[in-house]
């Protein structure tokens, strides 16, 4: 299976871009990222360079480089990451999907500056990226002892955790109140991007359907 493309945009591409671009690579299977600049600064920061060095993910072949030298190559996905490249985002030769997600610019800041954006790439834009290019995708199985809910591709196992326990302590509203009276027990297991949901009980396969409709971990990666 050939790998989606995604392009970073930024407005130098010496530090966020660059950032993003090393992550996705490093951390997201089936993901291949580029980045750019609007007006690239040619040069790649020194302190992102270093904590890219330290986290082990640094490849020679990143540097900083103007949107022309790629604007041409097919994109499943172009992300801006500061507010002026998602200003200026220019027309793509084919159609492609874009999303904004700013991060501040920690040029001309400390080394400490550096690793709060890597932390905020880390945490904030990979789960929109894999959002982006895979969605979510659920399977709903009836057992004899109750229902079984497959989650895979942008799910957080956290974020079933939370559903669940807002479920037990009644502050769900996706779930009807006939519904919840009829599932003992929740049991969530798996990883983030593979989480199985065991519901036991005479809860039905179709009720649990009707409340995956309404659950916003369904419709955005959080809590229900």
């Amino acid at each position: 299976m050939s790998k989606k493309k995604v392009l970073v945009l930024c407005t130098g591409n010496s530090c966020r871009s660059i950032i993003a671009e090393a992550l996705i690579n490093a951390k997201l299977d089936g993901v291949e990222a580029k980045s750019s600049g609007v007006k690239a600064s040619g040069r790649v920061n020194p302190n992102a360079k270093k904590l890219l060095e330290e986290k082990g993910i640094w490849r020679d072949e990143y540097h900083s480089k103007t949107l022309d030298t790629v604007i041409d190559e097919e994109f499943d996905l172009v992300v801006t990451v500061c507010d002026h490249a998602n200003e200026t985002c220019p027309m793509f030769p084919r159609p492609v999907k874009k999303i904004h997600v700013g991060f501040l610019d920690p040029d001309g800041k400390g080394y400490e500056a550096f690793l709060a954006t890597y932390k905020e790439i880390e945490e904030v834009l990979l789960p929109k990226v894999k959002e982006a290019l895979f969605g979510m995708k659920k399977v709903v199985t009836q057992l004899k002892s109750g229902v079984a809910i497959k989650f895979s591709g942008a799910v957080q196992k956290e974020s079933v955790v939370k559903m669940v326990q807002n479920c037990k302590t009644g502050t769900c509203e996706c779930m009807s109140d006939d519904t919840k009276k009829k599932i003992k027990d929740m049991q969530v297991s798996g990883d983030d991007g593979e989480v199985l949901l065991e519901l036991s009980g005479e809860v039905k396969k179709e009720e649990i359907e009707a409340a995956l409709a309404k659950s916003k971990v369904i419709k955005s990666n959080c809590e229900c």
